[in-house]
């Protein structure tokens, strides 16, 4: 005689079954940490590289405009000292506009390249990051490592509206973080010894 089984045992039966039949690592809660992206961009030793020769190409920058400006006012002093129906006159004047004009494309260009170089190397170490992230993740047997956001308020409320404060708390993708899931150090260390090394 066959024994019969409530649908529902059966249902229960197979589930278990096919639990059996998982590999163990399937059956295990995925492994998930955090980072904390801006502060591992602002911590390691290239960005502060960048950062100062960025400051110095700026500052060489200011004192190249600046020349080229004092260059603008002499000639345009020197045109103002003349006469304006005399050939002198126009001729500094035209020397004058030519300059203007240069000094136009020059800063602009300049200040395009100075945005593209900018784009681009913050771009190059998002990317060492990510690259970074993987590594340490998979060294420390992580499954999923969560962008941490967590900016903080300034001291001072009262300088803050009321939407401030609302994209302040939205900007929070982090709520509680026991801190020993959090690797940003560990990247940090990563990355630091790769540009050390020069890799």
């Amino acid at each position: 005689m066959m024994l019969k089984l409530p649908r529902f045992a059966l249902l229960a039966l197979a589930i278990a079954l096919a639990g059996s039949a998982l590999p163990a690592r399937a059956q295990t809660a995925a492994k998930v940490g955090t980072a904390n992206v801006m502060k591992i961009f602002n911590e390691i030793q290239e960005t502060k590289d960048l950062n100062a020769k960025m400051a110095n190409d700026v500052k060489n920058m200011d004192a190249q405009n600046q020349e080229k400006k004092q260059k603008l006012r002499d000639l345009q002093a020197a045109r103002d000292a003349l006469k304006p129906d005399s050939p002198q006159y126009e001729q500094k004047n035209q020397e004058w506009t030519r300059e203007v004009i240069e000094y136009e494309a020059w800063f602009q260009t300049t200040q395009v390249n100075l945005a593209r170089t900018q784009k681009l190397q913050t771009l190059q170490l998002f990317n060492k990051i990510q690259a970074a992230v993987a590594e340490v993740a998979t060294q420390k047997g992580i499954d999923l490592i969560l962008a941490e956001q967590r900016p903080d308020l300034p001291e001072n409320l009262e300088q803050l509206k009321v939407e401030e404060v609302r994209n302040w708390i939205t900007a929070r993708n982090v709520l509680y973080l026991n801190n020993s899931i959090d690797i940003s150090s560990d990247i940090i260390t990563n990355l630091d010894q790769k540009y050390k090394s020069g890799k």
